[in-house]
């Protein structure tokens, strides 16, 4: 009897180990309504998609998944929110395939939609020069819109948005702005200052944002609609608890994955597409977001 229960028990673990391992290899799209009463008319129905979290594309077959969602999807605009690259695997194969396969996905990203990004806490390892690094002026090439504490105007039809991005702060370690401050909190606070509070307060203001963990400075800046990742959607997900865990969050993180609001304010996190330096995503398939923004 003892034997029995032994096997099952052991067939189930190899069952959930294979399930895991299929759905990691996957690209699952998840699609998230955001409602704003200051959405022009003209933009109800505007469809993004967000990646994030890619962390280096590493095969073909990867950057295939991912176009292939993404075309199927036939989106307005296309934003990448942070660790784009890797700090860790990034660093070694940069020049070589790791390169490559990012600036090919990011290559046809561009021939599918408008593309905007900005800096996640890993892209830290481009940063020996902050302005002129190859990678940033190679994705720029391909006429991918760096928004590191940038801001610019979309149209449509007579009507436009604000569409915003902070860099994470990790990254400003070389800036004269923000270098001399405290902490990461008080960086994004100095940032959403410049960058977002600046705006017309009846501007709809999309804002490219890679922590979450600052959502409440985020409704405070008055931006419309946050989108962000770093979560890795807790990176191991337990049924009914969620997310395991998050950098910046810690155990059973607040905001580790999908919808979150307050005070007329949207944050939609994604869960990512890649991993780092604990690279395994347990119950947690990689996903792109379909946002669609919506007037009440």
């Amino acid at each position: 009897m003892k034997w029995k229960v032994f096997k099952f028990i052991l067939t189930a673990f190899v069952l959930l180990v294979l399930t895991n391992a299929l759905l990691n290899q996957m690209v699952f799209v998840t699609r998230v309504t955001a409602v704003s009463a200051d959405l022009p008319a003209a933009f109800a129905g505007y469809e993004i998609a967000q990646l994030s979290d890619v962390h280096s594309i590493r095969s073909e077959k990867q950057a295939d998944r991912i176009v292939e969602k993404v075309e199927g999807l036939a989106p307005d605009l296309i934003v990448l929110t942070g660790d784009l690259v890797d700090s860790g695997y990034y660093s070694r194969t940069y020049g070589t395939d790791g390169e490559r396969l990012t600036l090919g996905l990011l290559a046809r990203m561009t021939a599918i939609a408008p593309v905007y990004y900005v800096y996640g806490n890993h892209e830290l390892v481009l940063l020996d020069d902050p302005v002129y690094n190859c990678f940033r002026m190679e994705v720029e090439a391909l006429g991918v819109t760096l928004l590191n504490n940038e801001t610019e105007t979309i149209r449509r039809g007579g009507a436009s948005i604000s569409i915003a991005g902070i860099q994470d702060p990790a990254t400003l370690y070389k800036d004269l702005t923000y270098a001399g401050l405290n902490g990461s909190r008080e960086k994004t606070q100095a940032m959403l200052d410049n960058v977002v509070n600046g705006l017309r307060a009846e501007d709809f203001v999309l804002l490219l944002a890679h922590r979450p963990e600052y959502f409440n400075l985020y409704v405070e800046s008055k931006a419309d609609v946050i989108l962000s990742g770093h979560a890795h959607g807790g990176q191991v997900r337990i049924p009914v608890a969620g997310g395991l865990y998050a950098p910046g969050q810690g155990a059973f993180p607040t905001y580790d994955a999908g919808l979150y609001q307050a005070d007329g304010t949207s944050m939609i996190v994604s869960r990512g597409l890649g991993d780092s330096k604990f690279p395994f995503r347990v119950f947690n398939p990689p996903e792109i977001v379909a946002v669609t923004l919506q007037t009440e």
